[in-house]
């Protein structure tokens, strides 16, 4: 049985149908009358069926024993029309095994409409029999029909509710252990995200000092070898190598400074703007060589992934102007709308006709691709140098703000 509830159901209407059975065996004439025999198989067949619709057999056995328990108690109010209307007590018994057992609105229907028929059949004849017709004693019999068929369908939808929350908490449960999963599986994303970007900062920032500060070292190693031979030989040429020397080591501190500021907290509560403008008066401050930011657009607007690009970039290009133009003034532009970023670094430098790509150039070229935008460069002697990029906005980029 499934539950206990069931097996108290199951156990009260054998004894019911054993008992009714044995009521009616009292109306007999002992064992000479057929209606004896009758009731000894009926008590028989009942015990049969019951234990068979108690099980778990398919619907159309279960079906088909309560149609032989419609019929057996049928018989019962058809045979024994002088104990007036106490066959309805068995039909009672079966219409809350039929409401408990199946929930088939047609089948119910059918079970409803035949009860009805033969009810009207066995008044008729009880009324041909003793020329009266109880309606008092037909409604307080026919009530527990109804009764019966209430409380089967009471049982049934509470049993159907039960299995339903059964089924749902044990969905809710896999549920509940597949939401751990997915959260233990995105903490561990996130600290590996965490730890790629870590990697990669580290990276960048070696790469910058690699490319600019490194690069520095190695020509001042370069040039103090120069100096020192020429240090016995040409003191006029030793002084100048010690200059250059001089002005490489500023070079270099200047690159250790900007690299050792990128390895501090990014700028809190200062707006992308201000951090831009405070890096080329930095620069002039240090090279005497004028600068000036024009923006148009929202600098809030720039997605906060193109910031850090933006300002080393920046920097790089500043450094070019004055380390390979010698310029004098150096205009940074930046236009920002729906359709993405374009940036111009603009110097009144030497220029040159054939331009080679430098290690700055180069990776500013390297890290404008790495977000998928566009790098160009005009120079001609004597004109200056110009640097053009562009970023187009990505999807993830849309709505992004500091």
């Amino acid at each position: 049985m499934k539950s206990f509830s069931l097996f108290l159901f199951s156990l009260v209407r054998i004894v019911m149908l054993v008992i009714m059975s044995g009521y009616f065996l009292q109306m007999t004439q002992g064992i000479d009358d057929a209606r004896t025999m009758y009731i000894i198989g009926a008590v028989f067949i009942f015990i049969v069926s019951h234990f068979i619709q108690m099980s778990n057999v398919r619907i159309k056995v279960s079906v088909l024993c309560s149609f032989v328990d419609f019929i057996i108690i049928s018989g019962f109010g058809f045979l024994f029309s002088e104990s007036s209307y106490l066959y309805l007590i068995f039909f009672g018994v079966l219409s809350t095994t039929v409401f408990l057992l199946y929930d088939q609105k047609k089948l119910l229907g059918l079970f409803s409409g035949l009860f009805f028929a033969v009810w009207i059949m066995i008044s008729l004849q009880i009324y041909v029999k003793t020329g009266s017709f109880s309606i008092s004693s037909n409604i307080v019999n026919g009530m527990f029909v109804f009764y019966g068929a209430l409380v089967g369908s009471l049982i049934r939808n509470f049993r159907n509710a039960k299995e339903t929350i059964s089924v749902q908490y044990g969905q809710l449960n896999e549920s509940h252990i597949a939401l751990q999963k997915a959260h233990r599986q995105l903490r561990e994303y996130a600290e590996q995200v965490e730890q790629l970007t870590v990697i990669r900062e580290r990276n960048e920032i070696a790469r910058e000092i690699h490319d600019t500060v490194g690069h520095k070292m190695t020509a001042l190693v370069v040039q103090l070898q120069v100096a020192r031979e020429m240090a016995e030989r040409d003191a006029e040429r030793a002084k100048e190598v010690i200059a250059i020397c001089e002005q490489l080591t500023r070079d270099s501190l200047h690159e250790l400074r900007v690299s050792v500021r990128t390895l501090q907290e990014d700028d809190k509560g200062i707006e992308f703007h201000e951090v831009l403008q405070e890096l080329l008066d930095d620069f002039s401050t240090l090279t005497q060589m004028e600068t000036r930011l024009l923006l148009n657009g929202e600098a809030s607007a720039i997605p906060l992934s193109l910031q850090p690009t933006i300002k080393r970039v920046v920097q790089e290009g500043l450094t070019n102007a004055k380390k390979h133009g010698n310029a004098r003034t150096c205009l940074v532009e930046i236009n920002e709308d729906e359709n993405g970023i374009r940036l111009k670094i603009k110097d009144d430098g030497v220029g040159q006709k054939n331009i080679h790509p430098n290690f700055g150039l180069i990776n500013m070229k390297e890290r404008v691709e790495e977000h998928g935008g566009s790098f160009a460069i005009r120079s001609e002697e004597g004109e200056g140098f110009e640097i053009y990029i562009t970023f187009p906005y990505q999807p993830e980029d849309v709505g992004v703000t500091v």
